[in-house]
């Protein structure tokens, strides 16, 4: 009977086990960068008011004047986040997601995406009467504020906010995870 015995073999091990958590680590670190850059694509996208090149559907008169400004829905810019889990598989979330975003964010980022429909209360129409008020009898814009009695309701378009996002950046983002990949692994800060 022949006998062999390898020397270093659990050296070999270790060697190995360390680089696979060297690997891991900086996959993981690639998809926390390229994930932070878009969150940071996506925020200035959205007060631009066109995510992934696709402009947003107007907001009516009322809404505009409501709000006293042109483009309204830039505010959800201020709650977009990244989150990417640590463990695998690793996983990338950009939008309205985390502990750090309210409930209310994350609603009403889900209205504006899906769209809705507003019952109009008696109480309302007063309120946009006095608005319509406010504006003088020259203005132009004042019509809009006397709604007809056969106006029951409003509606609001559905405004695609992540999915034409992705569809513009995906191609991109995943070059970017392979390329920061590589430089991680070859020792460049990322």
């Amino acid at each position: 009977m022949i006998t062999v015995a390898i020397k270093g073999l659990e050296q070999l091990e270790k060697a190995l086990k360390a680089e696979s958590a060297r690997q891991k680590k900086a996959l993981n670190t690639a998809v926390k960068v390229e994930a932070f850059r878009l969150r940071n694509e996506l925020k200035k996208e959205i007060r631009q008011g066109a995510p992934g090149g696709k402009p947003l559907a107007p907001l009516s008169f009322i809404a505009r004047r409501r709000a006293r400004s042109k483009r309204p829905l830039r505010r959800l810019a201020t709650a977009v986040m990244y989150q990417v889990t640590s463990k695998e598989p690793f996983e990338m979330r950009v939008g309205w997601v985390g502990s750090k975003v309210s409930k209310s964010w994350k609603r009403i980022a889900e209205a504006q995406q899906e769209g809705f429909t507003r019952e109009i209360t008696e109480r309302q129409r007063r309120y946009f009467r006095s608005l319509g008020f406010g504006l003088g009898k020259r203005s132009r814009f004042r019509r809009y504020f006397f709604l007809r009695k056969e106006t029951l309701k409003f509606v609001t378009p559905a405004r695609p906010i992540m999915d034409p996002f992705w569809e513009a950046h995906k191609r991109r983002a995943w070059h970017n995870i392979r390329d920061n990949y590589r430089r991680k692994m070859r020792g460049e800060r990322i």
